[in-house]
């Protein structure tokens, strides 16, 4: 609980986004590849970060700081998709867009109800989330197919199916 009585895990949202941002990172930085974990420790500084700077005292104005870390997870993963073309990547960097997009939606109409896009960030999170778990599963797939051609000889035909170095 915070000084001012509000409390960080106090709905449903906030406690899912909590326990998936744990599994969902964790299970990454554990078993993803190189770009997975690289993403996964994003996610958890700019959702500590989002927590520790976010405006406590006015939920209802424009989250300046919030925003300018989620423009910066987008950076991260952008470079990422540039550096490594992953499926996963694409829909990651688009629910991040997402996200910067809502926080400009409430800097040009601020009588957008504070519930409603504190709701659609907690659902760009989610969509980011179930991206990042498909990585996992895309890198690790991508890592067995590796693991087969080079046991049987065979040449790896394309550069997507290279493992993370």
């Amino acid at each position: 609980m915070f000084d001012d009585g509000i409390l960080f895990l106090a709905t449903a949202a906030q406690i899912g986004g909590m326990i998936l941002n744990v599994v969902v990172c964790g299970a990454a930085i554990l078993w993803g590849a190189r770009t997975e974990r690289l993403a996964a420790i994003s996610i958890v500084i700019a959702s500590v970060l989002s927590m520790l700077l976010q405006n406590w005292s006015d939920e209802t104005s424009p989250q300046w700081n919030v925003l300018i870390i989620d423009a910066a997870n987008l950076a991260v993963f952008l470079y990422l998709l540039v550096r490594k073309h992953r499926v996963w990547l694409l829909f990651a960097c688009a629910f991040q867009l997402l996200a910067v997009l809502s926080h400009m939606g409430m800097l040009i109409d601020p009588s957008i109800m504070a519930r409603a896009y504190i709701s659609t960030l907690y659902v760009m999170f989610y969509g980011l989330m179930i991206a990042l778990a498909f990585g996992i599963w895309e890198g690790r797939s991508r890592e067995e197919r590796v693991r087969v051609a080079s046991a049987e000889g065979n040449i790896i035909a394309s550069p997507y199916d290279l493992p993370d170095a």
